[in-house]
């Protein structure tokens, strides 16, 4: 198994000196995350010369573009918009060697069958360009019968697998890798500890999630691909600095794999 980290860490940082640190730190790549605002990289295809010169210079493989696009976004009034970004997501991840699109499954108000027919056409448009589709389990599909449902609706679905969101949500690691073990391709890492009915963000070993568990099952099942530490700074901006934290979380996974 390999470590990254996803950009979420570093809000206040260009997309420069994310990596320039992700060299120092020793981390073996770098998860993207693409969105409108830019911060670190918007879903615009192609990239500017000197942006992709400026990845390419750090020699740092990018394992997963981080979207904002929801499947059940695909239909409907919003299906064109939703279908032009899913193009430019492709493009991108094509020219930066990205195995990986994250994307998320939507509202399920729609049915789950729309999820499950959103990722049909979005896997299908990714194998012309060598990328795969992950859906995170993440909001609704964090839900375990919620993924159990759309499991059986497409049974080829893929995911990124975030065990922290699966716990918030209210199912057990354990429980969740029964039904996911061959289906994850990859992993957000993160624990923490509920405190006022919210979840805070804690350093490895100090909350609810069973790191050494999750690594352990990972390993027994065979997975290679990355850890992806996800320090939620641009969204809880009280957090420890990624410069404080990333070499925390490093060392406590390299002494687990």
């Amino acid at each position: 198994m390999k470590l990254c980290f996803t950009t979420l860490a570093y809000p206040e940082l260009s997309l420069g000196e994310v990596l320039e640190r992700a060299v120092r730190m020793g981390f073996d790549g770098v998860e993207l995350r693409v969105a409108e605002d830019g911060v670190h990289l918007k879903p615009e295809a192609p990239l500017q010369p000197s942006q992709l010169q400026l990845i390419k210079s750090y020699g740092l493989p990018i394992p997963v573009l981080s979207s904002y696009l929801r499947l059940t976004d695909l239909y409907g009034s919003g299906g064109e918009p939703a279908t032009s970004l899913a193009a430019n997501l492709l493009k991108l991840a094509s020219e930066l060697q990205a195995r990986f699109i994250r994307v998320y499954g939507g509202e399920t108000a729609p049915g789950f069958e729309k999820i499950a027919e959103g990722y049909k056409f979005l896997k299908t448009l990714a194998e012309k360009y060598g990328v795969e589709i992950l859906v995170e389990t993440h909001d609704h599909l964090a839900i375990l019968p919620n993924i159990e449902r759309l499991l059986r609706l497409s049974e080829n679905v893929k995911f990124l697998y975030d065990p922290a969101n699966i716990i918030y949500a209210g199912s057990p690691h354990a429980e969740a890798f029964k039904v996911l073990r061959n289906k994850i391709m990859h992993v957000h890492l993160k624990d923490f500890v509920v405190s006022g009915g919210m979840r805070v963000f804690t350093r490895p070993g100090e909350g609810v999630v069973p790191l050494r568990e999750i690594v352990s099952d990972l390993r027994g099942a065979g997975y290679e691909g990355f850890l992806s530490v996800e320090w939620e700074r641009f969204w809880h901006r009280d957090l420890l600095s990624g410069d404080k934290i990333l070499p925390i979380y490093r060392d406590y996974l390299r002494s687990l794999i």
